[in-house]
């Protein structure tokens, strides 16, 4: 591997990336879905593709590991999952309309997809068929992105609606809000706290919101913006939003190319990466 911070994984997708995730005990296993109907596993450590499979029918929206296994979804509406030796898929589920989002739980080993149908889903993988989902829920408005943390699920909803589920009672929502973010929500985030969520939206805005009880307030900030001609700044979506398990700092990716390190309890931003 380079020796330098800062590198270019070998044998990248030939379109666009939709989601990237770290394995959560192996971090130098990286998980890549993307727009060329492909789903990658890489180690980052040798910069080397382990493995890849091109079982999907259109583009990859999501992807997300599981107990020994890798989960995905996209535009041919088919749950996915890989198996531990990534050498075999299966079909899970389906949805009626293109999967927007994977989260799989591991405290309570639970599979959750949404879609651009209004709902969420979730799934037993260890069903040998397709199978139906163990339970369905309907929602107002199309599913955009998913976030997981310990019994909390955060949803974000077209119509800038964000819903917070318990992920142990699906029928019965905690707490429902309109998002403080003007234009449609790119990406939501748990906190790992599970006190509050971060959210990125297209019109290069994240917004910092804590949830009912907490003696903290929201507050949101500019951001992915590169200055024009005329006093005119060049807005680009925040696509992506992560913690760091434990300094609870944050990082955005957006369509700008760059990645930006924020201190939420400091409010300010201490870093930029750029692409």
């Amino acid at each position: 591997m380079s020796s330098h911070k800062q590198f270019q994984l070998a044998q990248p997708p030939s379109d666009g990336i939709s989601r990237l995730r770290f394995h959560p005990s192996d971090d130098t296993k990286l998980l890549v879905s993307s727009w060329d109907k492909q789903v990658r596993l890489y180690d980052v450590q040798s910069n080397k593709q382990i493995a890849a499979h091109q079982e999907h029918f259109a583009a990859v929206l999501d992807t997300a590991f599981g107990h020994n296994c890798s989960f995905s979804g996209g535009l041919d509406r088919r749950l996915l999952m890989w198996d531990s030796g990534y050498t075999h898929t299966r079909e899970v589920g389906r949805h009626d309309g293109e999967i927007s989002a994977v989260e799989f739980s591991p405290s309570h080993s639970i599979m959750i997809s949404g879609g651009w149908d209004r709902s969420l889903r979730t799934w037993d993988n260890r069903s040998s068929s397709v199978a139906t989902p163990m339970h369905k829920v309907d929602v107002a408005e199309r599913v955009y992105s998913m976030s997981v943390h310990d019994t909390k699920l955060a949803v974000a909803l077209a119509g800038r609606s964000i819903v917070i589920f318990d992920v142990r009672n699906l029928d019965h929502p905690l707490e429902t809000r309109e998002s403080s973010l003007k234009f449609p929500t790119r990406c939501i985030k748990i906190m790992p706290d599970g006190n509050g969520f971060v959210c990125g939206s297209v019109e290069g805005r994240v917004a910092v919101e804590y949830l009912e009880g907490s003696p903290k307030s929201n507050y949101a900030f500019k951001c992915h913006r590169q200055p024009a001609e005329d006093n005119v700044d060049l807005v680009y979506p925040v696509n992506s939003v992560a913690f760091h398990p434990v300094y609870h700092t944050f990082v955005t990716g957006g369509s700008d190319g760059v990645i930006s390190l924020w201190d939420s309890d400091n409010k300010k931003r201490l870093k930029q990466y750029l692409g």
